[in-house]
Order: structure tokens, then C-alpha cells, then sequence
């Protein structure tokens, strides 16, 4: 291997990346981009060593905070296909190449960590004015041996030898872990710019483009993504500065952020008019980055005063010795390079915020090289301890603002959760979920709750710890990351960081702990009832029914009938259905409309006419049809889903009709028998603003305790008037039939 000087230098936005291309290859189906992955991972990593207190900190030495980001799973992305490369060329099977690669032995995990400490050696300079030598040249001697053994070098030098766009496909793999892993250890301020860069070496530019979102106010980067601007065009019609902005601001729309954006970016409006429905603010400054030549010097007049680090760094790159001209690993080695020092930064960004006010002063090139020392030993002794950097809740826990952290809404029942990236689907739900008292009364009870842990429940043992955290924790806000990680393990259609439909995780959601909670039925009645049975000498078999019976299925599963009436014979079938959620379709050609209007039409008479057409068991033809339903058991929890997405012509359209829905429901008219209780009330909504492709879900609440309403936008809390509750933004409506009492759980405190 040999080593080559690599700069980042901070550019503008070309106009082929602000306007739409010409032409659209033809087998192109759907709108996507070049690095469909970078967001998504296996397992999301729960946070360890968690603290009690209001600011969660967990303590990291240096070392331990970029292994944390630099763990075995970040190796696995860079290094499965080239494990796959080898099955083949070894004439292996594909799935016995798939197999060697599930696993990463320490051996290999220590070669790769040794690998990272020689590129980070020498340390990395910051900002363009920098001294440091354009002919940097690695001392290798020594190393050149071990280099031609490590295992981790073959592997990377093979994947150079891929096609440009698998080699991005493999970086944003690389990337993705990357950023999921500081996504959980830091919550940026309201104030970020998207910056972008170009990367440059010895014989000229890299055709690599890096794009950053970083928090002004800390220097941290918070989200990046590698790209070319040539695949991204192939892939869609949308320009490339929108998608890219896009990958950056999706794990962060929720939080109402004000964005600085290159003027060079303005597009006539149009980034603004795209991302302003989503709570994102986009400022246009002027461009203070001009196509600049090595040395050239940024304007003192900067409209954004940043970290030095953001306006560009040099650092040494390894390549291969057969590569003469860099061509080989044009975007795979130096991507490795950005990815591998942008981490570098980070933690140095953090290890600065530690230490503000401490007068310890330390230079990025200094840390790189000491932590480059120490990145493959087994110790870590000499390098500061780092406490979990949640810039939100670290400002808070100041003296400087310890009015503010006192304000903060402590309710019982009343917490906001954290967004662990673009997780706003999952955190309303679980805010209904929790405001359904019946159903925290029961897992929160001493005996479900041992239960459950014997049972080995995976979902119901972390559900009932986040329900205690926010029942009875005393938390103005907390994480749910391992409820996230645990849900995403058993239901994969979730384990990814792209925007999911709140329904439908209600729906899988109660469908998984209504099995963890049969486990605990089955315990339950075997300890008990067939206890009673043997003394009393009663032989007979507990009905199937009864097993399957939980408190999910008592709260949430009601009945429907269905009538079909032959229009040829007048023949009668009857047959009927559970159901969870009431799906509800939307008046069209209409801007507003009622419930009622919802629910009618969802159970209007309906004739099956032409190929719907049913058959009849006395004609024995296929007939036109008369299907009428009813609700023959209404839930003790009425949930109602408003079909807000659907197709107009070809195109998915998102129905933004405003459907009106009063604090009180009646459903009389749609039940079978009118004799059951037909009255409700409601106590949680579930709100999504944005379109298809980019959307954000808060939820709103009524306290059990005081009655009063309160809007949950993830980790913010607020309590809100009657009135604020109706919405044209409305998915999803919670009615309870009985008005729901203080919960009764051991240890509340009100």
C-alpha cells in the first residue's frame, strides 16, 4: 500500500445538481436513489449503562465512544461482499460465502481497527488554510509486512475492483451504520447547515461528493451521505440537491429544525415550499464557498461562523500499489478516508463540548494521533471519559439553565419520547398505547409483570419497562430505543430508518403482545384453574377460546357480521369477523366531512356486481349480491384509521379532507343489537402532516389524572386546549366506552 494526501474542500451546488435531468432511462419503475440503504441496519443497538436522572448520560472514554461507532457491524458492511467475492472465486456456494461473512472473528476485527490507526496516524488538519504538506507521504516501513497479511486490507482491495455504483452501494451500508450509531448518542439544536464538499488528491478532484448536516452551534455532524451526482440523476427525476437534502434531513424532520442551505441550492423556492409542510425551516445564505483553488482563503464576511473542521480537512489515504493514478479506488478507498476521519471529528467534537470551561485545549491533529495510538490496544487508560452527549438534554443540565430543565412536564403518564431517526410512526403510537389505562393497569400489575419475565415475553418485558419509565419514572422524556430494537427484531418490515404508516405498526404491535401476553394467560390458568379443577375431581378441558384470550383481545378485538343476499334467489349467508382497526374510507370531492360520514360509508349497503359478483350455494352461478354489515360486538377500544392514502389515477395522492369528530361518538346506527352501550369518548389522536415520500406523526392525549390534553411531538410535551384537538391532520382516532379512572398501580404517585 502506499499513502496519498486526501483534502475535503466545502464547495457550492452545481446546476446540474438544482435542475431536473432530460431524460428518465427507461426501466426505471419508481423514484429512488443511488443509496437506498443508507439509513437501515440489522438491529438497532440499545444504549448501555444507562444513569437515572433527567439528563440519561452514559460514560465513554474516548476509545470506547469510536468503537462504539466503530464496531463489528460497522466492519461487516464494508466487508460481507467481499467475503461473497472470495466464496465465489473459491467456487464455493453463494450461501456458504453468505454464512463466512455472518460472523466477524476478533482476529479480523483487530486487523481492521489496526488498519484505521495506520491511515489515522499522522492525524487530520482542519480548515483549508491549513500548513499541512500536500506530498504527505505515510512512514510505512515497518508496516508494509503487515499490511500484505491483514486480511481486512485483501478484503477492501478486492471491493475496488467493483463498479462505481456497487462500491457507493457498499459505502452507504458503511455510512448508514455510521450515522444510526451517533443518531442515538447526540441530539442536535434547532439550528443545522447542510454543507457539501468536494474531495481532492494528488493527480486532481475525486469524483466522490460528500454532503454533511452538522449542528452550528457544536461543530458535530450529525448526518452525512456520499454520493455522485451522475448516479442520482439515472435514478430519479427529482434534482439531486432535493434527494440529497432529503437523505440528511429524514431522522430529524420532526424536530421543527431551522436549516441553512448554499444560495447556489435556492431553485426558485422550491427546497423551501418541499420541506416547509414538515416543520423544516430553510434559510438561503449567500455563498461564501466558491470554487476555490488549494490555499485560497475563505471570506472573513461569512454569514455562518462554523467549526474550523467544517470549512474542510487534509489527512493521509492508503491505496493500492498497483494503482498508479487512483482510478481503482476513484470512490471506494477515499470514501472509507471521509467516513473514517468524519467519525474522527465527532469524537473530538465531543471530547471538546467535555471539556468547555476546563481551559484543557487540545488540537484535532494532536487527539487524532493520540487516539490512532491507542485505537487497537486493548486498553484504553489514558484517554478522557466522555459522558453520553445529548446536546438537548447536556445544555439543560446546566446551571445556566436550570430554570428551564425545571419546567419540563413531570406528569405521571405525561412523557415525551426521544426520535431515534425518523422514528416519530413509532413514538405516537406508544403515547396512545400508554394512555389506554386499562391496558397499563394490567402489564403494570406486580403479578403480569413477574409473568412476563418468566415467560420470556421479548416485547411485553421492554413494553412494560417503558411504560414504567413513563408512568412512574418521573422523566420529562425518555428513549425508547430498545423497545425500537426488540419490535425491529421481530417484525423485520420495521427494522429499517425510512418512513413507516402508524396503523399498520398498531396493528403488528397488538398482534405481538397479544402472543407474548397467551404466554402469560396460559401460565396463569394452568397455575390456577387446573389447580381448582384436580381438587374438585373436574376432568373437562379448558375451552381453546379461553387460552387465546388477553388483555389485548378485551380492549382492542371487536366483532363485525356480514349479511350477503343473493339479488336472484333472495338466499341468506351470514358470516362474521374481528377486527382491531376500523379502517374508514374518506367522502371524495369534498373538503370536509364528519366521522359519521366515514363510518357510514364504511358500512353502506354494497352491491357486488360483474367480476366481484358472488357465488350462490342455491343457484350455483355466480350472482349479483347485497353485502350489508353491522357491528355485532363493538371493542372496549374503538380505533378508528382514516384511509388518507390512496391513488388518483397512477399517482399515490395523500386526501387532505378535513374529517370534523366531536369528544363524543355514538355508533348506534352501524350496531346490530341496540341495546349495547353505543357511547364513546375520545382520548388519543394520532396526527401526520407531509405527503408520501416525507411525512411526521405526533399524537395528542388526554391525561387520566387531570383531564387535560396534552400534544406529544416525540421527546416534546406540551398541554393544549380542548380545541387544539381537532385537526384536518387527524390518522388515527382512540374511543374508549368507559371513561377511564386514575390507574391503580402499585406505587403511583400523583
Amino acid at each position: 500500500m502506499k499513502a496519498k494526501a486526501l483534502s475535503v474542500r466545502e464547495c457550492i451546488w452545481e446546476s446540474e445538481e438544482c435542475h431536473l435531468v432530460d431524460e428518465i432511462p427507461e426501466d426505471l419503475q419508481t423514484t429512488s436513489v443511488c443509496l437506498p440503504n443508507i439509513f437501515r441496519s440489522k438491529k438497532v443497538r440499545p444504549l448501555t449503562r444507562l444513569l437515572t436522572g433527567p439528563t440519561y448520560q452514559v460514560y465513554y472514554t474516548a476509545r470506547e465512544l469510536l468503537l462504539k461507532v466503530l464496531d463489528k457491524g460497522a466492519i461487516q458492511k464494508l466487508i460481507r461482499r467481499a467475503a461473497g467475492m472470495r466464496a465465489v472465486a473459491n467456487r464455493q456456494s453463494y450461501n456458504q460465502g453468505k454464512e463466512q461473512s455472518a460472523s466477524l472473528s476478533e482476529g479480523e476485527y483487530t486487523e481492521a481497527l489496526t488498519w484505521f490507526s495506520i491511515v489515522l496516524q499522522k492525524g487530520v488538519t482542519e480548515g483549508l488554510n491549513s500548513s499541512y504538506d500536500p506530498d504527505l507521504t505515510l512512514t510505512l516501513d515497518g508496516w508494509q509486512g503487515f499490511l500484505k497479511r491483514n486480511s481486512f486490507q485483501s478484503s477492501l482491495v478486492s471491493l475496488t475492483r467493483l463498479e462505481d455504483g456497487e462500491k457507493l452501494e457498499i459505502l452507504s451500508a458503511f455510512c448508514g451504520h455510521i450515522a444510526r450509531c451517533y443518531q442515538a448518542l447526540y441530539t442536535p439544536g434547532q439550528n443545522l447547515a447542510v454543507k457539501k464538499y468536494r474531495l481532492f488528491y494528488q493527480q486532481g478532484s475525486c469524483s466522490l461528493h460528500l454532503a454533511l448536516l452538522c449542528d452550528i452551534s457544536s461543530g458535530f455532524i450529525c448526518n452525512m451521505l456520499l454520493y455522485s451526482p451522475e448516479h442520482l440523476q439515472k435514478q430519479s427525476r427529482r434534482t439531486v440537491v432535493e434527494q440529497v437534502v432529503e437523505h440528511l434531513l429524514r431522522p430529524f424532520c420532526s424536530q421543527r429544525l431551522t436549516v441553512q442551505l448554499d444560495s447556489s441550492a435556492w431553485m426558485d423556492g422550491t427546497l423551501t415550499d418541499t420541506f416547509s409542510g414538515l416543520g423544516v425551516d430553510v434559510h438561503f445564505v449567500p455563498t461564501s464557498c466558491p470554487a476555490k483553488e488549494p490555499g485560497q482563503q475563505t471570506p472573513d464576511d461569512s454569514p455562518v461562523q462554523v467549526s474550523a473542521h467544517l470549512q474542510g480537512w487534509t489527512g493521509p489515504a492508503l491505496f493500492p500499489l498497483s494503482d498508479q493514478k487512483g482510478s481503482g479506488a476513484d470512490v471506494f478507498l477515499p470514501g472509507i478516508w471521509v467516513t473514517l476521519h468524519i467519525v474522527c471529528i465527532n469524537t473530538f467534537t465531543l471530547h471538546t463540548l467535555q471539556n468547555q470551561g476546563s481551559g484543557k485545549q487540545v488540537h484535532l491533529m494532536e487527539f487524532t494521533r493520540t487516539l490512532a495510538s491507542q485505537l487497537a490496544m486493548d486498553s484504553s487508560t489514558a484517554v478522557p471519559a466522555l459522558p453520553r452527549l445529548n446536546s438537548i438534554s447536556y445544555r439543560e443540565s446546566s446551571s445556566a439553565n436550570s430554570s428551564k430543565q425545571r419546567t419540563n412536564i413531570t406528569r405521571a403518564g405525561v412523557c415525551g419520547l426521544d426520535n431515534s431517526g425518523n422514528s416519530c410512526y413509532l413514538n405516537a403510537v406508544l403515547q396512545c398505547l400508554c394512555s389506554t389505562v386499562p391496558l397499563v393497569e394490567y402489564l403494570l400489575n406486580q403479578d403480569t409483570q413477574a409473568e412476563l419475565a418468566q415467560s420470556k415475553c421479548r416485547l411485553g418485558g421492554v413494553f412494560v419497562q417503558l411504560l414504567k419509565k413513563m408512568w412512574m419514572g418521573g422523566y420529562s422524556s425518555c428513549a425508547p430505543v430498545e423497545a425500537r430494537s426488540v419490535l425491529g427484531s421481530i417484525l423485520p418490515q420495521f427494522n429499517n430508518y425510512s418512513q413507516q404508516d402508524a396503523q399498520e405498526l398498531l396493528l403488528f404491535l397488538l398482534n405481538v403482545l397479544h402472543d407474548d401476553l397467551k404466554k402469560v394467560t396460559r401460565r396463569q390458568m394452568r397455575s390456577s384453574t387446573l389447580q381448582q379443577r384436580r381438587k374438585q375431581g373436574d376432568k373437562r378441558s379448558i375451552g381453546a377460546a379461553a387460552w387465546e384470550t388477553t388483555a389485548v383481545s378485551q380492549l382492542f378485538e371487536g366483532q363485525m357480521s356480514f349479511m350477503t343476499l343473493c339479488m336472484h334467489c333472495d338466499h341468506q349467508a351470514h358470516s362474521s369477523q374481528t377486527f382491531t382497526v376500523l379502517s374508514l374510507p374518506i367522502p371524495t370531492d369534498t373538503s370536509k366531512c364528519t366521522i359519521e360520514d366515514c363510518l357510514s360509508l364504511f358500512f353502506q349497503q354494497t352491491i357486488l356486481t360483474g367480476g366481484e359478483q358472488m357465488l350462490c350455494s342455491v343457484c350455483g352461478l355466480r350472482r349479483e349480491t347485497t353485502v350489508f354489515t353491522c357491528l355485532d360486538n363493538p371493542p372496549e377500544i374503538l380505533t378508528l384509521h382514516l384511509k388518507r392514502f390512496g391513488c388518483k389515477g397512477k399517482n399515490q395522492v395523500k386526501l387532505r379532507t378535513n374529517v370534523l369528530f366531536n369528544m363524543k361518538l355514538n355508533i348506534s346506527p352501524f350496531l346490530s343489537s341496540p341495546e349495547q352501550n353505543s357511547s364513546y369518548s375520545l382520548y388519543a389522536v394520532v396526527n401526520h402532516t407531509g405527503n408520501l415520500n416525507m411525512g411526521h406523526y405526533t399524537a395528542l392525549c388526554q391525561s387520566t389524572i387531570t383531564g387535560t390534553w396534552h400534544h406529544f411531538d416525540d421527546s416534546a410535551v406540551k398541554e393544549v386546549q380542548e380545541d387544539f384537538v381537532q385537526s384536518s391532520s387527524a390518522y388515527m382516532l382512540l374511543y374508549s366506552r368507559r371513561l377511564f379512572q386514575k390507574p391503580n398501580i402499585q406505587g403511583l404517585s400523583v
